[in-house]
C-alpha cells in the first residue's frame, strides 16, 4: 500500500488543558491559538465556566485530566462542591492529591468509595508550604498541584515520591508555568515554585505528537509512504515526540519542514526490539500494535501504571490483538513480551474483524491501522476517538480512499 497525504494534526490536549489552568489561575482571558477541539478540553472548558457560575456539582464525564487539576482549583476556591465522573472515572486514583491537599490545609472528603471520586470539597484559600507526592500512578498529581502553586502566599515546595511516571509530561508543566512568568526550578526530585502570579501571554498550542503516533503506525505497515503532519515541531515540549527515535526502528524516517514534518520508508533490520513506557504510557498501545503487524517480538518495561488508564490498556490491548494470533506474556508486574504469529489473519468486507474499543480512544486509533495488513476491521464504538482526535475517522477514510496498491 502506497500512502501519500497531508494531515492537518489535531492540538494537544495536553497542553491546551494546562493553559486553559493557567488562565484560570490568573483571572485572564485566555489569548490562544490552536487550542485543541478534543472532548477533554471541552470538558475542562466547560467546568470551567460552570465553577465561575458557582455551580455546586462539577461533573468532568470520563476526562482524567479536569479531575486532577480541578481537584486542586476547587480546594483553594471558596465554597462546596462536589467533583464527580463517569463509571470508569470514579475507578481512577486521586488519593495521592488528595492527601497532599489535605496536608496542606484542604477539606476533601471522599463521598462514595474511599480514594475515587466523587470527592466533596469545602474550598479555602491555601498558603502553600511544603508537600510530598507520589508520582508512580500519575504525573498529573504533581501538576495539579505546581499549576496553583505561584497563587499561594508561601509558594510551594515539592518532594517526588516513587517511580517518577510521565516525567515529560511534569516537564511541559514546568515549561508552560515558565512561559506565563511563573517562577519554578527543578532539582531531581525537589521542585520549587515561589509565590509569583500567571501573567498574561499568548501562547500556541502545538499540534499532539501522540495523535502523531497513529500516522507514524500507517507509515511503518505502509509499502510506501509520504506522510505530511503539519503542526509538529523539533524540539517539542511534548514526550511522545520519542516516537521520532522509535519508529526509525520500523523503517520510518522523520524529514523536518517548516511547520511540518514528513515520514518516510528508511531502510531497517528486523529483530526483538525493547522500549520502556515508564515515560511514555501512552504510546503503548500504538507500539504494541506495530509490533504485532510487522510480527516483530519486543519487550515492554514500564509498564505498571497502564490499567489505571482509560482503560486497563495491557489487558484491552491483549485481548484484542490475540484476535490476530498475536499474545503479550506477561512477566512479573513490570513488563510483558509480545510474540507475534507466523502468519496474520485476513478479513474482507463481507466479515470483517470485529475489535472491542473498551472505551479507550488510544486502543482504538492504535488497532485501526491494522486494516493495512489484515483488510477489513470495524469496532464496536467509534465515536470514542473523539476524547482527543475528534476527526481522526474522517483524516484515515481520506487517506485510505486516496492511497494505492502496490503493483
Amino acid at each position: 500500500m502506497k500512502l501519500h497525504c497531508d494531515i492537518q494534526l489535531p492540538a494537544s490536549k495536553s497542553e491546551s488543558n494546562r493553559a486553559l489552568m493557567i488562565a484560570a489561575y490568573g483571572g485572564f482571558a485566555p489569548d490562544f491559538q490552536n487550542l485543541s477541539d478534543s472532548n477533554d478540553t471541552f470538558v475542562l472548558s466547560n467546568a470551567l465556566r460552570e465553577i465561575q457560575q458557582n455551580k455546586s456539582v462539577i461533573d468532568i464525564a470520563d476526562c482524567g485530566t479536569a479531575a486532577r487539576f480541578l481537584t486542586t482549583f476547587l480546594a483553594c476556591r471558596e465554597g462546596e462542591w462536589i467533583l464527580t465522573g463517569t463509571e470508569r472515572m470514579k475507578q481512577r486514583p486521586v488519593a495521592p492529591l488528595v492527601e497532599a491537599l489535605r496536608g496542606l490545609g484542604s477539606d476533601i472528603q471522599y463521598v462514595e468509595k474511599d480514594k475515587c471520586l466523587p470527592l466533596r470539597i469545602v474550598g479555602k484559600p491555601i498558603e502553600g508550604g511544603k508537600v510530598q507526592i507520589e508520582m508512580h500512578q500519575s504525573s498529573q498529581f504533581a501538576s495539579s498541584l505546581l499549576l496553583a502553586a505561584p497563587m499561594w502566599a508561601q509558594g510551594l515546595e515539592m518532594e517526588l515520591l516513587g517511580e517518577l511516571s510521565s516525567l515529560p509530561y511534569l516537564e511541559m508543566t514546568l515549561t508552560m508555568m515558565r512561559h506565563f512568568g511563573a517562577d519554578v526550578e527543578r532539582n531531581g526530585r525537589t521542585i520549587v515554585v515561589r509565590p509569583k502570579p500567571y501573567q498574561s501571554k499568548s501562547f500556541t498550542v502545538e499540534a499532539d505528537w501522540s495523535a502523531a503516533s497513529y500516522w507514524y503506525e500507517m507509515a511503518a505497515l505502509s509499502d510506501e509512504c509520504e506522510i505530511r503532519l503539519r503542526g509538529l515541531s523539533l524540539p517539542s515540549i511534548q514526550g511522545d515526540a520519542v516516537i521520532v527515535d522509535w519508529m526509525k526502528q520500523f523503517g520510518v524516517g522523520t524529514f523536518v519542514e517548516k511547520e511540518a514534518i514528513i515520514l518516510r520508508k528508511i531502510p531497517f533490520e528486523k529483530r526483538p526490539l525493547q522500549f520502556d513506557f515508564s515515560a511514555h504510557p501512552d504510546l503503548f498501545p500504538t507500539m504494541a500494535a506495530t509490533c504485532a503487524a510487522m510480527q516483530i517480538e519486543a519487550h515492554f518495561s514500564g509498564i505498571s501504571n497502564l490499567n489505571v488508564k482509560e482503560s486497563d490498556r495491557l489487558r484491552s490491548m491483549k485481548n484484542e490483538l490475540i484476535k490476530i494470533g498475536v499474545e503479550m506474556n506477561k512477566i512479573g508486574d513490570e513488563s510483558v513480551l509480545i510474540m507475534p504469529c507466523s502468519h496474520l489473519p485476513s478479513f474482507d468486507s463481507s466479515q470483517p474483524l470485529l475489535f472491542s474499543a473498551h472505551n479507550d480512544h488510544r486502543v482504538v486509533m492504535s488497532l485501526a491501522p491494522l486494516a493495512l495488513r489484515i483488510g477489513a476491521i470495524c469496532f464496536d464504538d467509534m465515536d470514542v476517538v473523539r476524547k482527543s482526535y475528534p476527526h481522526f475517522w474522517s483524516d484515515v477514510s481520506f487517506v485510505l480512499e486516496n492511497s494505492t496498491e502496490m503493483t
